[in-house]
């Protein structure tokens, strides 16, 4: 009886301590939608998220953009100093970077083969993004 109370009280702990500690963890740029700075904000397809403790990408594909939506955020539990002052997303590949005029640089990164890839990224106003992408966001729970 001992040990199964013991087990409860370990299980109660852990599962109380994991949200405290992911909401606690911030990145250098502004909580929202990130959309690249040569897009519309109302005509984006694949935008980067953050909030909500998570970072990543939603998006629609195929024909289109007509399959989809995909989430690929990850709850946001650490981050680390990358190279050329980018901060690194959890253990990687992603890492951010603020920039001049409200914009940020997210890239894909590996210690051994480099910059996969960047994109610079303007932040949207929730009311700026188009329905289909707001009701995506909406239902993954990733943005208000």
């Amino acid at each position: 009886m001992k040990r199964h109370l013991s087990l409860l009280a370990a299980a109660a702990v852990l599962a109380s301590a994991s949200p405290a500690g992911a909401a606690e963890v911030r990145l250098p740029i502004a909580q929202g939608v990130w959309v690249r700075t040569a897009e519309d904000c109302g005509r984006a397809t694949n935008v980067f998220v953050y909030g909500a403790g998570r970072f990543g990408s939603v998006y629609f594909y195929g024909p289109g953009q007509s399959l989809g939506p995909a989430d690929e955020t990850e709850a946001l539990t650490h981050v680390g100093r990358g190279q050329n002052g980018f901060t690194m997303v959890n253990e990687g590949p992603l890492e951010v970077i603020p920039r001049p005029n409200g914009q940020a640089q997210v890239r894909a990164f590996s210690p051994t083969q480099g910059v996969a890839w960047v994109e610079t990224v303007k932040l949207c106003a929730p009311q700026a993004l188009g329905p289909k992408l707001r009701g995506a966001l909406g239902r993954f729970g990733v943005a208000r």
